[in-house]
């Protein structure tokens, strides 16, 4: 296989480790992987890797004055970080990278690498052949797991990003996922789905970049460039969910592409609830999914 088997994980940073953890488990019952306080140069975190839904998301905060982690939360409030996506063989997808111009920005060792933002739209992208021992997907047992959450997540829908042309970057991710856009739309309208690609197991949705004004009403803070925004979880019954989390200060403040879009303040990581799967997801057509027709672009 030459291009990506799954979404790995996602990546969230906040200006507070328990403070981004403690609502991901009372409101959609995120169970702990890992957790670590690495003080070395260039990492300086606090962070994890914990369980939601079907999937994982890394959640980190900075330690240390020069820690980059930081950088990204005081310039850019924070939030959805990057995406992991697992591969069959990390030297092998940097070289096919490379003939499309996409460069490692740093290897985290040889089998996990960061490509350079500015050579992917300027979202930054991981890649890699490993996955952690403690990951539900490959055996572990998580045993771990809140009691009750508000609105349990039963599965990682999609993660969304805000870019200044979803059809080109969507046409450009696809290429190089060696996958396929399963959706574009015409001048798409802030609160229209512009592009969809598939993550082979999960989807990638594209809106545009807001204009001016528009971030804080629909989108949050920290919204001025192409950066990924947002994570979509699955529930049983969503009208059930709302109620739920209701008494925990978290409303529902837009209904955006037919998706119920929660407080951004009020939640650690912007969060859309769905009750069901978009149509164009890999999971709802098996035979059809791009994970078992991946191409060499």
């Amino acid at each position: 296989m030459t291009g990506i088997k799954m979404l790995w994980h996602t990546t969230a940073m906040g200006a507070d480790y328990d403070d981004m953890l403690g609502p991901l488990q009372r409101l959609f019952g995120a169970a702990v992987m890992h957790e670590n306080i690495s003080e070395e140069a260039g990492v300086g975190r606090r962070g994890g890797m914990v369980w939601l839904g079907d999937n994982s998301i890394e959640i980190g905060a900075p330690v240390g004055e020069q820690s980059p982690v930081r950088n990204f939360v005081e310039r850019w409030g924070g939030g959805m970080h990057s995406i992991a996506l697992q591969v069959d063989d990390a030297k092998a997808t940097a070289e096919r990278l490379a003939r499309h111009h996409v460069a490692p920005q740093v290897w985290i060792d040889d089998g996990i690498f960061f490509s350079k933002p500015q050579d992917t739209a300027g979202l930054l992208l991981e890649w890699a052949d490993r996955h952690t021992d403690d990951d539900p997907r490959w055996g572990h047992d998580l045993k771990a797991r809140p009691e009750a959450p508000a609105a349990p997540a039963l599965q990682y829908a999609f993660v969304t990003a805000v870019v200044a042309d979803p059809a080109a970057v969507a046409d450009r991710l696809a290429c190089l996922f060696g996958t396929e856009v399963l959706r574009t739309e015409a001048d798409p309208a802030p609160d229209q789905i512009g592009a969809m690609v598939s993550l082979a197991d999960c989807l990638l949705l594209l809106f545009c970049l807001p204009a001016e004004g528009m971030s804080r009403e629909i989108w949050g803070s920290g919204i001025t460039r192409n950066r990924f925004h947002a994570h979509g979880l699955l529930v049983a019954n969503l009208a059930e969910a709302v109620s739920e989390l209701a008494p925990h200060g978290v409303r529902p403040v837009a209904q955006i592409a037919g998706m119920t879009y929660l407080d951004p303040e009020a939640v650690p990581v912007p969060t859309f609830l769905v009750e069901e799967l978009l149509p164009e997801d890999p999971r709802c057509k098996p035979s059809q999914s791009p994970a078992n027709k991946t191409k060499e672009p």
